[in-house]
C-alpha cells in the first residue's frame, strides 16, 4: 500500500507539472478544436468549390451550345478587347437590337439567372428563412447575441442556394457562404462537446476562418477578417485571434492539397513606393474612393429596402427577380457574370483596357444589388475589392496622364500599387475592417515581390478611410460598434432589455437611502478619508464642495495608496486626490448606459446626477443594484 501510494502521490506531481505547462482548460483545448474545425472547414471549402466549378462548367456549356460566346478574361490585353455592345460579335446567330450585337438566344441569359435565383428562393423560405441574403451577417449575428448557436439546417440551406445564385451568373461572392459553413461545422462541434458559451463564440470564429482562408488562400488575412468584421469600428476580437489564425491555416492546408494554388499571377516587377509623393497622392484617393464606398453601399441598402421590400409578392420569386435585372445588366456588360474572380486576377496583371474598366465600375454595383438584395445567397467582399480596385486602377490611371501632362514624373504611383489601395480602401468603407483588408490586399499578391512598406501605407490608408467615413454605413448590419455594444462583453446581459429599465427603477428599490455615509468633503484630510470609507465596501466615493455640490471622483485605491505614506497625511485633502473628470448618469438614463460606463472604467458605482443641475448628487447606483433591476424584469417577463 505504502508503495502504491508512492506512485500515486508521484504521478499526481508529473500531472501537475504537466498542467501548468500547458493549461487544457483554458486554452489548450480550444487550440485543439480550431485544428479540428479548421481541417472540417477546409474540406468543405474544397468540396463547395469543386462543386460550383462543374455548375459553372454545366452553364458555360448550355451557353456554347446555343451559341452565345461570353467574353473572358483572356480575350483582353492592356490595349484591346471587345466593347460593350459588341462583345458578342463572335456569337453564332447574331441579332441587333436597338445598336446592340446579341446572340440570338439571348433570352437564356434572363432565364438561367431567373431560374437559379427561383431556387434560391424556394430553398431559403421553405426550410430556413435566415438564411436570405448575405451570409457575414448571420455569423456575426450568431457571435454577438446567439452564444455561437447557429441551426445545424442554416449553412446547408446557405450553401446549395448559394450554389444555385453563383452558378446561375449571380454577382456575389463566395466568402459570405464559406464563413457560414466553417461557422456552422464549428457550432456543431461546439454543442457536441457542450462547450460554453465564450468557447462556442470563439470556435465559431475559428471555423468561419477556416473556410475563409481556405478557399481565399489569405490565411492571415482571414483570421483577422472574422475577428474584425464583428465591429463597425477599429475594434478586434483580440481572445480569437490564435484560434482563428490555427484554423485558417489548418483549412488552407487542406485546400491546398487538393486544389493546388488557385492564383497564378504575371505581375512583372517589385511593387514598391518609388517616391515619397506618391503616399501623398494616394492619400489624395482616399476620400473619392470612400464617397464611391458611400454610393455602393446605399446603392445595395436601398435596393433591398425601397424596391424589393417593397414588392407584394411571394419572397421566394423575388431572387428570381433580381435574376432577370442581372440577366439584363449582363446583356450589355457579360464582364460581370459572376463573382469576379478571374476578372480581378486578370485587372491586378494591368491587363484590361483602361476603357473597360472604367464602364464597368457601375454594372458591376448594379449587377451585385441585384443579386443580393433580391435575397440572393452570396458575399459581398469579392464584388467590394473588385469595384475597389477598378477605382483604384482609373485613378491612378488619370493621375498619371494629369502629372505626365505637366511634365512631372515619378509622382504618379504604380498601377498596382493603385489596385492594392483602392481594393483595400474600399474594403474598409464597406465592412469596416481596416488592418483586415490591407493584409488581404498584400496576401492575394503574394507571389509577387514586395516589401512591408506597402503594408504600412495601406494600413494608414485604411485608417484614414475609417476616420472619415460613417460607423453607421456598413454593408453589414449586424455589426456593433465596440466590445462594450456586444453581450460577449457584457456579461450575456440583454442590451435591448437593459435599454428598457431606467436608473431610477435600480435606485428607487432601496430600502433606505442616505448620503451622509459614502460623500467625502473636499477638506477632508487622510485620517478623515479613512474613518468614513473603512467600513464601506465601495470603491469610489463622490466628493463635495462647502456648498454641496459634486466636484469629482475619490477611488479608494488612491486613499490607501497616501495611507501608506504617513508623512503626507495632514498635507493632502480630498480635493487633491480625487478625479476631477466625472462619469456619471441621471434617473431617465437607461441602465444600458450606465452598466456600460461601469464596463468601460472597470468601476462597481457610478453617481446619479440631477438632469437640470449635473453638480446636485442624488446617489451612486451600484453595479449589484442594475443587477438586481434587471434580473427581477427579466422575472416579470415583461420585457417590452
Amino acid at each position: 500500500m505504502e508503495r502504491r501510494s508512492y506512485y500515486d502521490k508521484h504521478n499526481k506531481g508529473i500531472l501537475e507539472r504537466l498542467q501548468l505547462r500547458f493549461d487544457w482548460r483554458c486554452s489548450g483545448r480550444i487550440l485543439i478544436y480550431s485544428v479540428l474545425v479548421g481541417f472540417l472547414a477546409g474540406l468543405v471549402a474544397a468540396l463547395f468549390y469543386s462543386v460550383l466549378q462543374f455548375i459553372y462548367g454545366a452553364i458555360f456549356g448550355i451557353y456554347s451550345v446555343t451559341g452565345i460566346s461570353i467574353p473572358q478574361p483572356s480575350d483582353y490585353t492592356s490595349t484591346t478587347g471587345p466593347l460593350p455592345g459588341s462583345v458578342f460579335d463572335n456569337s453564332f446567330r447574331q441579332d441587333v437590337f436597338w445598336g446592340f450585337v446579341l446572340p440570338r438566344y439571348w433570352v437564356l441569359m434572363l432565364l438561367i439567372p431567373m431560374f437559379g435565383g427561383l431556387i434560391c428562393g424556394f430553398l431559403v423560405w421553405t426550410f430556413a428563412p435566415e438564411a436570405n441574403g448575405e451570409g457575414t451577417d448571420s455569423v456575426i449575428r450568431t457571435f454577438h447575441f446567439r452564444g455561437g448557436r447557429l441551426r445545424n439546417r442554416l449553412p446547408i440551406v446557405k450553401s446549395l442556394s448559394g450554389l444555385f445564385t453563383l452558378g446561375s451568373g449571380g454577382s456575389a461572392g463566395w466568402e459570405g457562404l464559406i464563413m457560414l459553413l466553417g461557422g456552422g461545422i464549428a457550432s456543431s462541434v461546439g454543442q457536441i462537446l457542450r462547450l460554453s458559451a465564450r468557447d462556442r463564440r470563439i470556435l465559431l470564429l475559428a471555423g468561419a476562418a477556416g473556410g475563409l482562408g481556405a478557399i481565399f488562400q489569405i490565411p492571415i488575412g482571414a483570421a483577422l477578417y472574422v475577428t474584425e468584421v464583428l465591429y463597425a469600428s477599429t475594434a478586434l476580437e483580440f481572445g480569437a485571434v490564435i484560434p482563428c489564425l490555427i484554423a485558417s491555416f489548418a483549412g488552407y492546408s487542406i485546400f491546398y492539397l487538393i486544389h493546388g494554388n488557385l492564383r497564378q499571377f504575371e505581375i512583372g516587377s517589385y511593387i514598391c513606393l518609388e517616391h515619397w509623393s506618391n503616399f501623398f497622392v494616394l492619400l489624395i484617393f482616399v476620400p473619392i474612393i470612400v464617397l464611391l464606398c458611400f454610393l455602393f453601399v446605399r446603392l445595395v441598402l436601398e435596393t433591398r429596402n425601397r424596391v424589393f421590400r417593397r414588392m407584394s409578392l411571394p419572397e421566394f420569386i423575388k431572387p428570381a427577380i433580381g435574376g432577370v435585372l442581372l440577366g439584363f445588366v449582363v446583356l450589355i456588360y457579360p464582364q460581370v457574370f459572376g463573382g469576379g474572380y478571374e476578372w480581378l486576377y486578370r485587372l491586378i496583371e494591368l491587363r484590361l483596357p483602361f476603357y473597360l474598366v472604367v464602364l464597368l465600375i457601375i454594372p458591376k454595383m448594379l449587377a451585385t444589388a441585384f443579386t443580393v438584395s433580391s435575397g440572393g445567397c452570396g458575399g459581398l467582399f469579392v464584388p467590394s475589392i473588385f469595384i475597389g480596385g477598378m477605382i483604384g486602377y482609373v485613378l491612378g490611371y488619370c493621375s498619371e496622364i494629369l502629372f505626365s501632362a505637366f511634365g512631372i514624373s515619378g509622382v504618379s504611383p504604380d498601377l498596382r500599387l493603385c489596385i492594392l489601395a483602392g481594393m483595400s480602401i474600399f474594403c474598409t468603407g464597406a465592412s469596416k475592417t481596416p488592418f483586415a483588408a490591407a493584409v488581404i490586399a498584400c496576401e492575394i499578391i503574394s507571389g509577387a515581390e514586395w516589401n512591408y512598406v506597402i503594408l504600412v501605407t495601406l494600413i494608414i490608408l485604411n485608417l484614414s478611410a475609417m476616420a472619415i467615413s460613417s460607423s453607421n454605413l456598413s454593408l453589414y448590419e449586424e455589426q456593433v460598434l465596440t466590445t462594450l455594444d456586444s453581450e460577449t462583453h457584457f456579461g450575456n446581459y440583454s442590451v435591448d432589455l437593459l435599454q428598457v429599465i431606467t436608473v431610477k427603477d435600480a435606485f428607487l428599490s432601496r430600502d433606505k437611502m442616505t448620503l451622509r455615509d459614502v460623500t467625502i468633503p473636499v477638506d477632508a484630510t487622510i485620517p478623515e478619508i479613512v474613518k468614513l470609507i473603512a467600513s464601506l465596501p465601495d470603491s469610489i466615493f463622490p466628493v463635495l464642495d462647502l456648498d454641496g455640490c459634486l466636484v469629482g471622483i475619490l477611488y479608494s485605491s488612491d486613499v490607501w495608496s497616501e495611507f501608506r505614506n504617513r508623512q503626507k497625511w495632514d498635507s493632502i485633502r480630498a480635493g487633491t486626490l480625487m478625479q476631477a473628470e466625472i462619469n456619471s448618469v441621471t434617473p431617465e438614463d437607461n441602465l444600458y448606459i450606465a452598466l456600460r460606463i461601469c464596463t468601460l472604467l472597470s468601476i462597481s458605482e457610478i453617481p446619479v446626477v440631477d438632469a437640470k443641475q449635473s453638480h446636485e448628487l442624488i446617489c451612486m447606483l451600484r453595479h449589484s443594484e442594475i443587477i438586481k433591476a434587471y434580473n427581477e424584469r427579466l422575472a416579470t417577463a415583461k420585457w417590452n
